[in-house]
């Protein structure tokens, strides 16, 4: 499930079974390939259970400085 600022459901990915993780199904998404190829813009943000890419924001596993911690604080909010 993917929701703009506002909370509004911007994509919906359905058919997966309940022990499927979600990096996986997000991988395989169409949205996904959207922000891939560039044919969407913006910036997602995730949980420490997704990789980091351009368009995906995720905390940092083991921050070391400041701003380390500041970023990860950030992205709870």
């Amino acid at each position: 499930v993917i929701v703009n600022f506002t909370m509004e459901f911007i994509n919906i990915v359905t058919g997966w079974p309940g022990s499927a993780h979600d990096s996986r199904m997000f991988k395989s998404s169409m949205i996904y390939g959207q922000f891939e190829e560039g044919e969407v813009s913006g910036i997602l943000l995730g949980d420490s259970g997704y990789a980091c890419h351009h368009f995906l924001m995720t905390p940092l596993l083991n921050p070391q400085t400041r701003a380390d911690f500041n970023y990860n604080s950030n992205l709870k909010r």
